[in-house]
């Protein structure tokens, strides 16, 4: 029991003080921001750390969020995915809700596919990841089509994750497919002029801590730059700029990646991977910030003006960020464990309860 409480200890002054000094290094982030020029250049279009976000009104503006819904299990013979995604387009006139429409529908029954390939575990979890998100991306890619919005939000990345290339010649199937899913999607928000945007719920990245290291302390001649730099490197971006950045401001915009052609996905959007770029948005009083990727093909300033300002009138929970139209796609699409239970259910009437169908053991031990 000391023991416990010792270490215990240990890691509470451990947490006190790294967030001790991810204040301090926020504060010193608000301090120099009127005074130090992080860009223009070829990494960062802005000029200033940190911005505020214009207050604008829109007359008329069609947002539309994108989110998918997956559950799967494994059985003695084969594996089952039931999935889901829906379109949800917020109509706003005047600042205020107008109208709500949804593709395919409000309550889309969810879709089930069955895998009898022999994938090992880290492959089934590719296939996965390949189906949910192309499915997903034909969901956008046809709500675009029949809404038309301003806007596209989708749950996570802009870009494909989590994806690595495949060596299994089935799953580079799944691979290009979805590449290609994604390249028709990006095609269609350049033809309609439709801003295109990834909201990542729980970002974990750290490219702006490693601006901040390269740009920034690097050019600082303080005392407190080399303790700041040691901190940095135990720090996520949202780790600091929660403390960095008030509600209606954002980070500075900055390259989705420095190098695109080496980047293992940007690499396969050959023409179109200078295009990609982040920023940080805090959107409420009492959350993390934001991370939003964004496919940009005009001035990337004026267009993340917008689309900030958008965001900060449709995210309106002061203790959760994340925009409104986000929210209704993730409860209209969201599948339980229940859902496959139903399903598997109906295949157990339907066929009796044959070998392909049985339950892995470690579900059926006695004891």
């Amino acid at each position: 029991m000391e023991n416990f409480q010792k270490r215990l200890d240990e890691i509470i002054d451990k947490i006190s003080y790294l967030e001790t000094r991810r204040i301090k290094m926020g504060n010193f982030l608000k301090e120099i921001n009127d005074s130090f020029r992080i860009g223009p250049n070829e990494e960062i279009p802005d000029a200033k750390i940190i911005n505020k976000v214009p207050a604008r009104e829109f007359k008329r503006m069609k947002v539309l969020g994108i989110d998918g819904g997956i559950v799967k299990h494994s059985y003695h013979g084969l594996d089952i995915m039931l999935m889901r995604s829906v379109g949800v387009n917020f109509e706003y006139v005047d600042g205020k809700l107008g109208n709500v429409d949804y593709y395919p529908n409000s309550n889309p029954l969810p879709n089930p596919k069955i895998i009898f390939d022999s994938f090992s575990d880290v492959e089934l979890n590719s296939c996965y990841n390949f189906e949910r998100q192309i499915m997903e991306i034909l969901a956008a890619i046809e709500s675009m089509k029949k809404f038309s919005p301003d806007i596209t939000l989708l749950d996570g990345s802009i870009i494909p994750h989590y994806v690595p290339t495949p060596d299994n010649p089935v799953l580079k199937e799944y691979y290009k497919n979805l590449i290609d899913t994604y390249k028709a999607m990006f095609e269609i928000s350049r033809e309609k002029n439709i801003i295109l945007a990834g909201i990542i719920e729980d970002s974990r990245g750290i490219k702006f801590c490693d601006i901040v290291n390269r740009r920034i302390l690097s050019q600082v001649k303080l005392d407190i730059a080399k303790e700041l730099k040691l901190i940095l490197e135990k720090t996520k971006d949202t780790n600091l700029l929660y403390y960095a950045l008030e509600r209606g401001e954002r980070s500075c915009v900055f390259n989705y990646s420095q190098n695109p052609m080496v980047h293992p996905v940007l690499k396969e959007f050959e023409s179109m991977n200078n295009f990609f770029y982040s920023f940080y948005l805090k959107t409420v009083d009492f959350d993390r910030p934001l991370r939003v990727d964004l496919l940009c093909f005009k001035d990337v300033l004026e267009v993340v003006d917008e689309l900030s300002s958008v965001l900060m009138q449709i995210s309106g929970h002061s203790g959760y960020g994340m925009p409104s139209v986000l929210i209704e796609a993730d409860q209209r699409a969201r599948l339980s464990e229940k859902d496959l239970e139903m399903f598997y259910s109906d295949l157990i009437v339907r066929m009796g309860n044959v070998s392909t169908l049985f339950k892995m053991r470690r579900e059926m031990r006695p004891f």
